[in-house]
């Protein structure tokens, strides 16, 4: 009984723990429902053992879990015209998963570890991206506004106003709209800097990289 407990705590905690980091930075999927995800991960790992011990095959449920977890993840995944988002979160539910079945198998340290690491990783990646995006590379951003080809001419001239150089455009017309992509060399304050004066033509309508 007491090794049961033992578990369960530990699986709240290192679950959490993953689950603070998401909510944190406003991302889906957070404390609670990594909380749950471990702990029912657990629950399922220590029922797969007591089948097996009754002449069962342990692996049945287990193997499930993966599978379970899955359409879990693929729940957070979003996709926005052409961009997605959410993929680092179904990659964490699927690793919160793993913890929880570590858990159920008493395999502590390697439980633990396995978040210390991913907790690490996650906050040292962060800051290394803050870095990155203040140097200039190559993007794409694309701009829907009205059909009117005057119009694409002053959005170009108006991004070549920020020390934008622009290596490539393309222009299609779509929903009686031009959906218009241009690919440059610019920084993540860069592209600020577009979106707030761009956004304010009213012949503009949307705008994403």
């Amino acid at each position: 009984m007491l090794e049961i407990i033992i578990k369960i705590c530990l699986a709240l905690v290192l679950g959490g723990a993953l689950g603070m980091e998401r909510q944190y930075h406003d991302k889906p999927a957070g404390f609670a429902t990594n909380c749950l995800i471990c702990v029912g991960a657990m629950m399922f790992t220590i029922m797969s053992e007591i089948m097996g011990f009754a002449g069962g095959d342990p692996g049945r449920i287990a193997a499930q879990v993966v599978t379970g977890v899955g359409f879990i993840g693929a729940g957070a995944i979003m996709r926005d015209g052409n961009k997605i988002s959410g993929i680092t979160t179904a990659a964490n539910v699927w690793l919160v998963a793993a913890i929880g079945m570590a858990v159920g198998f008493g395999e502590y340290l390697l439980a633990a570890s396995s978040t210390a690491a991913i907790l690490l990783l996650q906050l040292g990646l962060r800051k290394t991206l803050r870095v990155v995006e203040m140097v200039k590379h190559y993007d794409t951003f694309y701009v829907t506004c009205d059909p009117c080809w005057s119009i694409v001419e002053k959005i170009v001239a108006q991004v070549e106003k920020q020390g934008i150089t622009i290596l490539k455009s393309e222009v299609n017309k779509q929903d009686n709209l031009f959906h218009v992509s241009l690919v440059g060399t610019f920084t993540a304050h860069d592209f600020q800097n577009i979106t707030k004066d761009l956004l304010e033509m009213r012949e503009v309508h949307s705008l994403y990289r």
